[in-house]
C-alpha cells in the first residue's frame, strides 16, 4: 500500500492490514475460471434466480471487511443480469421479479422506501450485516437508498417484455407486473419534480446514503477545485440516461398494455424522456465537454461539477445520444474516456488523475472499477469507436488478469504499488456519508465481486468485437 493515496496535512485515524501480501488472491494462477466462479455468485431467493453483490473466498470468510454484501443489491444484481443475460437464462427475469415484489408501497423515512421504488438493498432479518447497520446507522430492510434502481428495474422489465408480454401479467403480490411497471414509472416521473427537472439525490433518512447514485461515497462528487458536492440537490450524468432509458422503455410498455393505470401516454413518456436529455445537455454540458454532475446552491443556482470522471462512459451505453443529431457528443466522450488522465494502466479511473481529489487507491476518486470500465467500452462498441474499446475493455481484461481474484476495484497507478489495496485507512473528516465521524480513503475491494465477474463473462464473450482492432 502507498502513502500516494494521503494527501499533505491530513490527519490519519487508523490503518489496518486486511489482506496479508502472502494471501492466495494476489497470485493470477489461484483466479478461479468463469464456469466455476458464475455459480458460486448465484442464490434462490424463493422461486427467483438472483446474483449477490459480492461473495468471499472460503478462506475470506472470516474476514469481516471481506463480508460486506452477501446479499441482493438492486443496482448490482440488474447490472449483472444485463451482463450475465447471455450465460445464465432466466437471471434477468429472477431479478426482476424479485425486486418487484420488495417495490416500496408507501413512505417510511427510516428505510427511504416511497412508492413505486425499487430497493437498494435486501436483507434478511437474521443477516449478521444487517443487524450492525440497523443499530449504526438506523436504516430498516430492505433499504431504499438508490435513484437509479427503480429506472434500471424499468429498462430490464421493458427488455424482457418485449421479448415475451406475457411478463406483465404474472401476479406478484397484490399486483402484476405491468402493474408494478406502472408504479416504477410514476415514482421516476414524481422524483422528476426538481428544479433541475432532473432526477436528485435527497435522502429522507439523516443517516442515509447521501449519493445516491452507483457512487456513492461521500467524498464521490466533487468540484473542479476539490470541494465535496452533495448535500441533497445533486443530480449525476449517468442517471439522467438511465431514466431516458426507462421512461423510452416505459413507452414500449404502454403499447403493450395501454389500458393499465399509466400516469402518461407512450406518447407523452418519449417526450418526457426528450426533456430528461435536454436538461442533462442544459445543466452538464461545458461546451467543449461533460461535468460528473449538476449541484443547486443555497441561492437556487445550478452549479456544473466541472470535473472529468468516469460517468459520462454510461452515456455511450444508453440510448440518450443515439442518432446523428449527437454525433459530437458521442464524440467528446469517447475522446474523454481514452485520454491518459481517465484511462489508466488497470482500465477506467473512476476521477481523472489530474484532479486535486484523485487518490490511486479512493474508493470513487480515482480506482479502477473492472465493471465501469466494461461498461464505458460496450458504450464504445455500440457507437462504432473500435480503437477506444479495444483500449479500455483490453487493459480492465489484462488488470483482471493479473491478480487471483475478480476485484470490484483496483488501483488506477497499477501494478507500481500493487493492483488492489489490502489495508484500510481512515483520515479525519466526516465525508464518508454513512453518518461515521472520519472519512475511509482506501480500503480493500471484496475480491470477488459480481458485476466484475459479470462483466468480465461479458467481455470473454465479446471478445471478437473489441479484440480485432
Amino acid at each position: 500500500m502507498a502513502d500516494t493515496d494521503i494527501k499533505d496535512g491530513e490527519s490519519v485515524i487508523s490503518r489496518r492490514l486486511i489482506l496479508s501480501p502472502s494471501d492466495p488472491v494476489f497470485d493470477p494462477r489461484f483466479r478461479p475460471p468463469l464456469e466455476t466462479v458464475i455459480p458460486w455468485t448465484l442464490a434462490y431467493r424463493g422461486p427467483w434466480l438472483i446474483p449477490y453483490a459480492s461473495i468471499p473466498f472460503d478462506h475470506h470468510r472470516g474476514v469481516g471487511e471481506q463480508n460486506l454484501f452477501r446479499c441482493l443489491f438492486g443496482r448490482d444484481s440488474l447490472i449483472i443480469a444485463d451482463f450475465l443475460g447471455a450465460r445464465v437464462p432466466g437471471l434477468r427475469r429472477g431479478v426482476i421479479c424479485a425486486l418487484a415484489e420488495a417495490q416500496g408501497e408507501s413512505f417510511v423515512t427510516q428505510s427511504e422506501e416511497e412508492p413505486g421504488r425499487i430497493a437498494h438493498e435486501i436483507r434478511d432479518a437474521g443477516d449478521e450485516r444487517a443487524r450492525e447497520i440497523m443499530e449504526r446507522e438506523g436504516w430498516s430492510f430492505p433499504y431504499f437508498g438508490s435513484v437509479d434502481s427503480t429506472p434500471l428495474w424499468l429498462k430490464a422489465l421493458s427488455k424482457e417484455a418485449l421479448e415475451e408480454p406475457g411478463l406483465l401479467d404474472i401476479q406478484l403480490g397484490n399486483k402484476t407486473l405491468g402493474e408494478r411497471a406502472v408504479l416504477a414509472t410514476k415514482w421516476i416521473l414524481s422524483r422528476l419534480e426538481t428544479p433541475s427537472e432532473l432526477i436528485e439525490s435527497k435522502r429522507s433518512n439523516p443517516q442515509g446514503i447521501k449519493n445516491q447514485f452507483w457512487k456513492d461515497s461521500g467524498d464521490s462528487y466533487v468540484h473542479a477545485d476539490g470541494t465535496i458536492a452533495g448535500e441533497g440537490s445533486l443530480a449525476s450524468i449517468e442517471t439522467a440516461a438511465e431514466v431516458y432509458d426507462a421512461l423510452t422503455g416505459a413507452a414500449q410498455l404502454y403499447l403493450l398494455r395501454p389500458y393499465l393505470d399509466w400516469p402518461l401516454n407512450g406518447e407523452k413518456l418519449i417526450e418526457k424522456a426528450h426533456h430528461v436529455r435536454l436538461k442533462l445537455i442544459e445543466h452538464m454540458w461545458l461546451g467543449d465537454r461533460f461535468a460528473m454532475a449538476t449541484e443547486r446552491d443555497k441561492q437556487g443556482k445550478q452549479r456544473a461539477l466541472d470535473s472529468q470522471a468516469s460517468n459520462q462512459g454510461r452515456l455511450l451505453d444508453s440510448a440518450i445520444f443515439d442518432g446523428p443529431d449527437w454525433d459530437m457528443y458521442r464524440m467528446v466522450i469517447a475522446h474523454a474516456l481514452t485520454d491518459p488522465q481517465l484511462l489508466g494502466p488497470a482500465g477506467l479511473r473512476t476521477l481523472s488523475s489530474a484532479h486535486p481529489s484523485y487518490r490511486p487507491g479512493g474508493y470513487h476518486t480515482g480506482s479502477a472499477w473492472p465493471m465501469d470500465g466494461i461498461f464505458a467500452g460496450r458504450g464504445l462498441l455500440r457507437h462504432g469507436f473500435l480503437p477506444q474499446a479495444t483500449a479500455l475493455i483490453g487493459r480492465t481484461v489484462a488488470a483482471i488478469d493479473s491478480i487471483g481474484g475478480f476485484p470490484e476495484l483496483l488501483r488506477s497507478d497499477a501494478p507500481l504499488h500493487g493492483w488492489v489495496s489490502s489495508e484500510v485507512i481512515d483520515i479525519e473528516g466526516a465525508a464518508d456519508g454513512f453518518g461515521r465521524g472520519f472519512n475511509r480513503i482506501v480500503q480493500p475491494p471484496q475480491m470477488i465481486q459480481g458485476w466484475t465477474v459479470a462483466a468480465y463473462a461479458w467481455a470473454q464473450d465479446h471478445r471478437q468485437m473489441w479484440n480485432r482492432w
